[in-house]
């Protein structure tokens, strides 16, 4: 039984919508294919039409039994359609990997999906896991058990941003496992009427090379009608462009299934991203008939200066010219960047900056002054002599100092309205609460800002039980400064708690 594991940490980007589609439309080609659901949100059990409130075993209690007590398949797998079963999920998939859940307590805590499948592996020819969008060890047992990782990218700026640093963490947990995984990068929701989206999806082929999957999943609104009729596109709209696009991913998947091997065997070569990895020839990309043209890109020589981004070029021309005024070359008006179709032509080598003749002299552009006062900077001018032009942020308000009643709400506390968290205002410029009750997503639950009183708040509805969480404040997490309990979690860190008793 090969295996494929659909993995992407940034919510949005079609990873669940790919994993259903793309087991159905290998269970079309009459291959028996298992879809298995390691989120704990359990959305493929919502988009297969499946009741989450009927479901009486989970994959995860599965997990806990195998080697321990039999697995009875017919309370944990769901016929979905024909030649494909579902091993579905729910919310206490969660508390799974959390201390004292189940299974961080396992010495093989990382090979228990493994053992799992292996007792499934003669009854099914594919398996396809739709990963949760967060690193722990329910991603590290989805992973033990791949031969092939899938990663779904939007063709959008911050979905290609962090498709890098995805395809990286894959290889750092690869190698912690022992084995190379072939990773692939699959382009989703692509609008092929937007200049941007076509900018990016060459983009995405130039960084990615072969790695990326010479087929483009486009954007179609019947796929979310389809999940909401709990039905694959296949089913639901097969004449439509969705459907067209996951069948052909499901031809090309039968057609490049590739077994993991073990580092020892072979060199990690075969996820290696680096900027100057020569393009092969076009012959030794895969390809599947009547797959959409995919924009062919040349590999550079290497004597030519690596191609940039349209964003890094803009930044660049806006630098080079700041420079200039810095040293006294001032007197003429940058020019300005005006969206245009035109503007989001294909960039095929780095342009070379033109030098503009600026006349010399001491005094500062008042048009350019008053133009970057206009764009939320202040310019603030130095007399002649020094000839240098300052930007300076415009200083926030501050926030009113906490009062002692409102010291004493500071953490967490249960009230009638549901948990209340509350963090003084000068934590940060952004506080978020990534928690066992949102799978450590730190983008769900962000606080809002209450100036009056000083602080951040959420107020969040939840039911009775042991909850863990930590703050994410910039970007960074943290335990909870005002909350005295707490716990150790798996990776040697420590998770804030609380208790709902209402």
């Amino acid at each position: 039984m090969r295996t494929i594991a659909i993995i992407n940490q940034k919510g949005g980007c079609g990873k669940t919508t790919t994993a259903i589609n793309l087991a159905a439309g290998l269970a079309r080609q009459g291959r028996r294919t298992l879809l298995v659901d390691m989120d704990p949100q359990s959305h493929c059990a919502a988009g297969l039409g499946i009741p989450e409130q009927r479901i009486e075993m989970d994959i995860g209690d599965a997990m806990l039994a195998v080697g321990h007590r039999p697995i009875d398949p017919t309370r944990l797998l769901w016929r979905a359609v024909r030649n494909m079963d579902l091993a579905p999920s729910r919310m206490r998939l969660a508390g799974l990997e959390a201390p004292r859940g189940g299974l961080a307590d396992l010495a093989d805590k990382d090979k228990r999906l493994s053992a799992v499948l292996n007792h499934f592996k003669n009854d099914y020819e594919v398996c396809c896991i739709d990963c949760p969008p967060s690193i722990g060890l329910l991603t590290y047992n989805a992973l033990a058990a791949a031969d092939t990782v899938l990663i779904p990218v939007e063709t959008s700026f911050f979905s290609l941003q962090g498709a890098n640093r995805q395809v990286q963490t894959v290889k750092t947990i690869a190698r912690r496992l022992g084995v190379t995984l072939p990773v692939w990068v699959l382009p989703t929701i692509h609008d092929n009427s937007n200049a941007v989206a076509i900018d990016l999806l060459e983009e995405l082929y130039k960084r990615f090379k072969e790695r990326a999957l010479p087929l483009v999943v486009r954007r179609d609104a019947k796929l979310r009608e389809a999940a909401s009729f709990g039905q694959s596109i296949l089913d639901y709209a097969p004449e439509s462009t969705g459907a067209e696009d996951y069948h052909k991913l499901a031809v090309w998947v039968a057609d490049n299934l590739k077994s993991r091997t073990s580092i020892a065997a072979e060199l990690d070569d075969d996820i290696t991203l680096e900027a100057d990895e020569p393009t092969p020839p076009p012959s030794s990309i895969p390809s599947v008939a009547s797959v959409p043209s995919v924009p062919s890109v040349p590999s550079p020589p290497t004597n030519e200066v690596k191609p940039i981004s349209r964003a890094e070029d803009v930044a660049r021309r806006a630098q080079e010219f700041l420079r200039r005024v810095a040293l006294g070359k001032t007197g003429e008006k940058p020019p300005t960047f005006t969206p245009s179709p035109a503007n989001f032509a294909p960039i095929r080598e780095q342009p070379t900056l033109p030098t503009p003749a600026f006349p010399t002299g001491p005094t500062i552009n008042n048009e350019l002054i008053n133009e970057l006062q206009g764009s939320g900077g202040v310019a603030v001018a130095t007399p002649p002599r020094a000839s240098v032009l300052k930007l300076v942020e415009t200083a926030r308000p501050a926030p009113a100092p906490v009062t002692p009643a409102t010291h004493r709400l500071l953490g967490v506390r249960e009230t009638n309205q549901g948990v209340l968290f509350v963090q003084p205002l000068t934590l940060g410029d952004s506080v978020s609460i990534a928690a066992s009750f949102n799978n450590w997503h730190p983008e769900s639950h962000v606080m809002r800002a209450n100036p009056e009183l000083g602080v951040w708040e959420l107020c969040v509805k939840l039911p009775p039980g042991k909850y863990t969480y930590r703050l994410v404040i910039d970007g960074q997490w943290c335990t909870d400064p005002s909350n005295n309990t707490c716990e150790p979690n798996p990776f040697g860190e420590t998770n804030s708690a609380f208790t709902v008793s209402l």
